[in-house]
């Protein structure tokens, strides 16, 4: 689902995955839209990732053991199933390199919707993302509707919380745990840290019980320090943006942007908060002139140095 810009090199990182073996391929879009490199990740068998996450040397690929049912795909039936009894495997790639030079580490079992960042440093490839405590929660028989179909949307069933990987390119060992207890996700960072060792992530707050955020959180990897943005009751948010300064020297130098959607009011705003200081409330708000959906994915892209300009 999720390709990756390198805005340092320009580069188009991306995976694609079908029910046919190898299962899995990556591959690397040069800035001129040529394909340099594609390569087969051959998996044990059809899986569902859905994000991949880079460093500067580095690309790295997931199997997470929630996927198709094997005995219901072979009947052309797309039902999910979590396998707590198998690992969930990263596989490291050179960025360059061929299907023989991918290492897979086994990790703790989960499935990740998305990754924050990874990084080099030493031996270790740090991977942050959003490691889900339960992946396929419990229904019970009398379910409602609403439950059945949230299932694999409601984030704090799924208990999604920020998670650290440390893979040991040379002893093969993995390190892993949590970052924060806070229920999390769709993290975004400032785009010129991706790859990097880095310091803070902004989360989007979930609301119990649906696939809507209601709030942001700036949450610094290395000091575990939390700033929480509520919103108002009725009022919900899209995956936020970063948008560095112009002339910034820091990572955190910048605007933390969101589409805000208040259903009460039947209208929606761009919101716009100083990433440094978002408890103090917006600097700037926009409203749009009309009410748009509640939306997840977003993207800043500043058009003096846009790859599409």
């Amino acid at each position: 689902a999720h390709t990756k810009v390198d805005v340092r090199t320009g580069e188009l990182l991306f995976f694609n995955y079908s029910t046919a073996y190898p299962y899995m391929h990556y591959g690397i879009v040069s800035p001129k839209g040529e394909l340099v490199t594609y390569i087969d990740v051959p998996l044990p068998g059809p899986r569902l990732p859905h994000d991949m996450v880079f460093t500067e040397n580095y690309s790295i690929v997931n199997d997470c053991p929630l996927f198709w049912d094997p005995d219901l795909l072979a009947r052309d039936v797309y039902a999910n199933r979590f396998h707590p009894d198998m690992p969930m495997r990263l596989g490291v790639i050179p960025r360059h390199g061929k299907t023989s030079d991918i290492v897979w580490f086994d990790c703790e079992p989960t499935f990740v919707l998305h990754w924050i960042n990874a990084y080099e440093e030493g031996d270790e490839i740090v991977v942050d993302g959003y490691f889900q405590s339960d992946p396929a929660p419990y229904l019970p028989p009398d379910a409602t509707i609403d439950e059945r179909l949230f299932r694999y949307l409601d984030l704090h069933a799924m208990q999604s919380r920020p998670y650290r990987w440390r893979l040991n390119l040379k002893t093969g060992a993995v390190t892993e745990g949590l970052l924060s207890d806070t229920i999390t996700e769709f993290g975004v960072i400032n785009n010129a840290v991706a790859g990097k060792k880095y310091g803070v992530t902004y989360s989007a707050i979930p609301t119990e019980g649906w696939f809507t955020f209601d709030g942001v959180i700036r949450h610094e990897v290395e000091t575990g320090r939390e700033e929480v943005v509520r919103l108002p009751e009725g009022v919900f948010c899209s995956e936020a943006v970063f948008a560095p300064r112009v002339g910034a020297t820091t990572e955190d130098d910048g605007y933390v942007m969101t589409y805000t959607i208040d259903v009460n009011a039947d209208k929606s705003e761009c919101v716009i908060y100083d990433a440094r200081r978002m408890s103090e409330g917006p600097v700037a708000r926009v409203e749009l002139p009309e009410r748009i959906s509640s939306g997840t994915h977003a993207w800043w892209d500043d058009r003096s140095t846009s790859l599409l300009s």
